[in-house]
């Protein structure tokens, strides 16, 4: 998960966010501070975990995970949203049997660098279906059992594009409180990809759980928090990043 390779920009490079909007509507209050923060930058390519279908509206491209993620359904909500600017093809919003239903998407993309392969995920939080929904699994047993899906699919993927990972790991990098087992699997799963959005990042408070990475073939050249709250009031209980890529 090396992400060291922050360097000068290129005459061409491609902003890409990430938000988990907690289900908040696009005409709400913080629906809109959000939408506002994240399109500032003029970003290529957009993820919100917990999102709306119609959260960022027209001139979109959108592609969503399936809408049951194993709680009650919710029209329109999906756990995992990717927008672009350009349409989409060659979109899975299945992946595996393997991962936790609902939470995941990827699809290819055109942009500024050329096609790309974009995955969206949302890995289950700690209690998931321990507390609630199912309430029949141990702490993190969802989390790893996405994790250890999700390694095999990457493993086996034989993609032609270039590949951007995106969305709610619900962990942060390098670890803070999760057990280190549970760590290990998540450096497991993403062996192979830069994550950009490790450590500190500029203009957040804490370590962000939401991260941007990618293949090798991508370098990044800059790092952007979005603070979860505006005014003194929450818009979410994440926060937002966004980086800027070139080859």
């Amino acid at each position: 998960m090396a992400s060291d390779n922050f360097i000068g920009a290129t005459d061409i490079s491609m902003r890409i966010s990430c938000w988990n909007v907690e289900w908040h509507r696009r005409m709400s209050w913080a629906g809109e501070q959000i939408i506002e923060r994240l399109l500032a930058d003029d970003p290529e390519i957009v993820c919100c975990p917990e999102s709306y279908t119609d959260f960022l509206g027209t001139g979109w491209h959108g592609i969503f995970s399936q809408p049951d993620y194993g709680y009650p359904i919710t029209p329109g909500r999906r756990k995992v949203a990717l927008w672009s600017k350009h349409p989409w093809h060659e979109i899975d919003d299945f992946g595996s049997a393997e991962l936790s239903s609902g939470r995941y998407v990827e699809g290819v993309t055109d942009t500024s660098l050329g096609p790309v392969r974009v995955v969206g995920v949302c890995v289950p939080w700690e209690r998931a279906h321990v507390t609630t929904g199912n309430r029949n699994r141990a702490l993190w047993e969802d989390h790893v059992t996405y994790l250890r899906g999700f390694k095999r699919i990457q493993g086996t993927a034989n993609s032609s594009h270039p590949v951007i990972i995106i969305g709610d790991l619900n962990q942060r990098i390098p670890r803070r409180r999760s057990p280190e087992r549970v760590f290990g699997e998540l450096e497991d799963a993403l062996a192979g990809f830069d994550i950009w959005t490790q450590g500190a990042v500029p203009g957040l408070e804490y370590q962000p759980v939401c991260h941007i990475g990618g293949s090798r073939h991508f370098r990044a050249t800059l790092r952007q928090g979005y603070s979860r709250r505006s005014l003194g009031r929450p818009l979410s209980d994440h926060d937002g990043i966004s980086v800027a890529i070139d080859i």
